[in-house]
């Protein structure tokens, strides 16, 4: 398809050797250059627009228009629900059953998280994921800032390996949340982030229980035995889970 452009400027070309004809025999000295000059632009025109074309035609085929919804959509559907046949690992064929209770479990360590519930925190955790989240908060706190995380929202749990040996049992999921999130600093005034606009975002979580080491009738604060959910010695509160969250990774681009 011509141009526009190609289009107006042929009909400059043609009026203007036209009236050149017919007011001297002097333009039959140049028609020949006109006549390569015109066919030289022409063709290049032509061969631009079919080049835009062929371009526009490939990006739209071809290229990510979108890329960070691409790369959030793309390692979204890296995740696929274990086999039921993989469940027998864990004695059950209830796979909803077994994402609400993870979900549970990242739920409870969220809110104890935004709660400042160390005690709750560290029931719920490996020591080191405790610790290097104890130690987050802590550096926060004392530049005087803290994150606030409200109106966690289950979207989508996926269940994607189970591994079970003699020793440990191990979980691993990808959660899909919608949340408020912002940083407040000490006289509560919004630093980042927005209280009014909840963002989606997705972790992958991975919970463990080692068997060898089950300390799940010890207090998780003081470690005296529980002969119930409350410890007699610090009267910390345990839900006592089986498994811990050893690892959380967000994996949202968003």
């Amino acid at each position: 398809m011509i141009p526009f452009i190609a289009i107006f400027f042929l009909i400059i070309i043609i009026t203007t050797f036209f009236i050149l004809f017919l007011t001297t025999d002097f333009a039959f000295f140049f028609l020949p250059f006109f006549v390569l000059f015109f066919n030289l632009f022409i063709i290049k025109m032509i061969s631009d627009a079919i080049r835009r074309s062929n371009i526009h035609r490939f990006f739209k085929q071809n290229v990510v228009m979108d890329p960070f919804k691409e790369l959030e959509n793309l390692a979204k559907n890296c995740y696929v629900d274990v086999s039921r046949a993989e469940l027998e690992k864990f004695h059950t064929d209830d796979l909803e059953a077994l994402k609400n209770y993870f979900y549970n479990l990242f739920w409870q360590f969220e809110t104890a998280y935004n709660n400042l519930d160390y005690f709750v925190m560290k029931s719920l955790s490996t020591k080191q994921l405790y610790q290097n989240y104890y130690t987050g908060i802590r550096l926060d706190l004392q530049v005087g800032k803290k994150k606030i995380l409200e109106q966690i929202t289950r979207k989508n749990v996926i269940i994607y390996e189970l591994d079970s040996t003699s020793i440990k049992q191990t979980l691993s999921a990808m959660i899909e949340i919608s949340y408020i999130s912002y940083t407040i600093n000490h006289k509560g005034d919004i630093l980042s982030g927005n209280r009014q606009i909840p963002v989606t975002e997705t972790f992958e979580v991975t919970f463990r229980k080692d068997f060898a080491h089950d300390d799940s009738t010890k207090c998780p604060n003081c470690g005296a035995p529980l002969s119930g959910n409350r410890c007699e010695y610090c009267k910390t509160v345990s839900s006592n889970p089986e498994f811990k969250i050893s690892n959380i990774k967000k994996v949202t681009i968003r």
